[in-house]
């Protein structure tokens, strides 16, 4: 497997005092029922880093175009049950974390909010709960494993300006911010471990080919804005298919990476999911892997895309078997991954980025 990138260099950060920790958990947020659609994509188009048009006209803007794709956006949801179940993954993620956290030695005390940044619960009602939870100190934790602008930063920021404009107690209080963790050595065997799953599904015989799908972002934010999404989801895939490697040392195992969800004339990352899983059964391709990388929980991106409108491609393609990697959801493995990521960067063991080309507020 070819990348276009290396992985990233890190630094490390402060170890700190402190009994109270309040956790701010991000994610993007889904539309719980058919209603909620529309307000959803009003928020995204809202966000200046998702929609890049000129600020003033960004809210008729967004308001129109929000108008125009709900009702195609609502017809994927109602195949997916009429609703994202990212909310109540979300929550789930969070109550776990927070029972691990508290279940250790430490003498400190965690509260752990889920704060998503187009959705309820918002990250004002996020802060909400942390204010009255009173911590000495706060960590951010994205729920996006590669930095983005699109993810990140969106979010960070946003919570930074809420805290600054709203919550004088927090902000004063010391923060630690896990800006990502694309080659974590938690996340990477949490992740492997869902592939493994379906390679065991696959005859020992007969070579599996397993296709990483993350979601797509417009090319020029990689080549003229130096995104880093790219280079850590690239990085995120080496150390996946490195520990796969490892683990079926005598298996024939071929690995890719393809881009989805594009919208709009932009060019986007590539190549495209869609294109790469036609190309592949036509190159002979007979057992095909299809892996969400960039996905942490379950929601459309997984559910429609890949269950339902690759599924159906691929019924129509000349494969033997078409299997997709569970999402990580609520993995034990993966959130005793997350409790790591926490009680190592308070501790300073961990490392945080130093490349500052997203700015989101996670560089020392």
């Amino acid at each position: 497997m070819t990348y276009a990138h290396d992985h990233h260099t890190s630094n490390r950060q402060p170890s700190f005092q402190g009994n109270r920790i309040g956790v701010l958990l991000f994610n993007l947020g889904g539309p719980e029922t058919l209603d909620d659609v529309y307000p959803f994509l009003l928020n995204l188009f809202s966000d200046p880093e998702i929609f890049r048009v000129p600020r003033l006209l960004q809210p008729l803007i967004a308001r129109i175009v929000a108008r125009r794709r709900a009702p195609t956006s609502r017809s994927y949801y109602a195949q997916i049950g009429g609703g994202s179940p990212l909310r109540k993954i979300t929550s789930d993620q969070a109550s776990s974390l927070e029972r691990i956290l508290n279940a250790g030695e430490s003498g400190k005390e965690y509260k752990v909010v889920v704060a998503m940044r187009y959705a309820p619960p918002r990250i004002e009602e996020a802060l909400v709960a942390l204010d009255g939870f009173k911590p000495d100190h706060l960590v951010f934790l994205p729920l996006y494993p590669q930095r983005s602008k699109t993810t990140t930063r969106s979010s960070f920021m946003e919570a930074l300006e809420a805290i600054s404009k709203g919550f004088p107690k927090l902000a004063d209080l010391p923060r630690t911010v896990i800006p990502a963790y694309p080659v974590e050595s938690n996340y990477i065997a949490a992740l492997s471990g869902t592939i493994a799953e379906k390679i065991r599904d696959v005859p020992e015989d007969e070579p599996a080919t397993i296709l990483f799908s993350a979601h797509g972002i417009p090319e020029f934010m990689v080549t003229k804005e130096g995104d880093p999404y790219q280079k850590d989801t690239e990085s995120t895939c080496q150390a996946a298919e490195a520990y796969l490697r490892r683990e079926f040392p005598h298996r024939k195992l071929v690995f890719s990476l393809a881009y989805q969800s594009r919208v709009g004339p932009l060019k986007w990352l590539g190549p495209e999911t869609k294109a790469t899983i036609v190309s592949l059964a036509e190159k002979g391709t007979k057992n095909l892997i299809l892996v969400p990388v960039s996905f942490v929980s379950d929601h459309q991106e997984t559910l429609y895309e890949m269950d339902i409108l690759y599924r159906d491609l691929a019924s129509t393609l000349p494969l033997k078997r078409f299997l997709r990697a569970p999402a990580l959801n609520t993995r034990q493995d993966f959130i005793s991954g997350l409790q790591t990521l926490v009680t190592s960067a308070l501790s300073g063991e961990k490392t945080s980025c130093q490349d500052c080309s997203c700015r989101c507020g996670g560089c020392p």
